[in-house]
């Protein structure tokens, strides 16, 4: 008789549908493994603003379960305008962690692009970049794409043939990737920002996607 796995509930709120995708594409890799002790269930949101997500989800009635919610969103760019769109974000997170018990929003960062996190699934890339598109090239390369501009891998079939790509594996692969990223931005001397209890680099690659991947992962007993 097959063993029924109990269900480990996350909630996360993205920046649009490759986010979505992704994650969606990561609970069937988790639920269809041999390897996992609990199941997961996720429940995605298209929304950028954690507060709002936050008024979206339902509080549970039983005991003092503290939902966890994880912000998936870019840092595009050093432009001021970008900049005010981050720090309002943090501002939101800080804002629900500290004064509302029942949420633990966490962030998944990337700098510039969600692309980094999907490249280090294939390679380890330290090459600090100019712009979110000149994602485009190495992309290509890692995953036998065509893309012009990065916004081409924006619709479901060239992305959802992407995500075929993606083993668990792969993902674990990019863990262990993503680690490399911030001792090597300390041995080039570049200094993390520190902004409302959340930490960042404005150098380019930097991501915490990774982090949020991790818990999941050990929470399910994978690593």
């Amino acid at each position: 008789m097959t063993e029924l796995k109990k269900s480990l509930q996350y909630f996360f709120s993205v920046e649009g549908f490759n986010e979505e995708w992704y994650f969606e594409h990561l609970q069937k890799l988790i639920n269809n493994s041999t390897e996992i002790s609990y199941k997961v269930d996720f429940r995605v949101k298209i929304e950028k603003s954690p507060v709002s997500r936050m008024k979206s989800i339902t509080i549970p009635t039983f005991g003092n379960q503290k939902i966890k919610v994880f912000h998936i969103s870019d840092y595009e760019s050093n432009d001021k305008i970008h900049q005010n769109q981050f720090y309002g974000i943090l501002d939101e997170l800080k804002s629900i962690n500290t004064k509302n018990s029942n949420y633990k929003f966490e962030l998944g960062y990337s700098n510039f692009a969600f692309e980094l996190w999907l490249l280090l699934h294939k390679e380890y890339n330290f090459t600090s970049l100019l712009h979110r598109d000149d994602y485009t090239k190495p992309l290509n390369n890692a995953y036998g794409t065509n893309f012009v501009r990065i916004k081409e891998n924006k619709h479901r079939e060239p992305f959802h043939k992407l995500l075929s790509q993606i083993e668990l594996s792969d993902v674990k692969r990019a863990l262990k990737n993503a680690e490399k990223i911030r001792p090597m931005q300390i041995r080039n001397g570049y200094s993390m920002v520190e902004y409302k209890g959340f930490q960042y680099f404005r150098k380019n690659p930097d991501l915490t996607v990774n982090e949020c991947v991790k818990q999941i992962l050990k929470d399910c007993k994978i690593i």
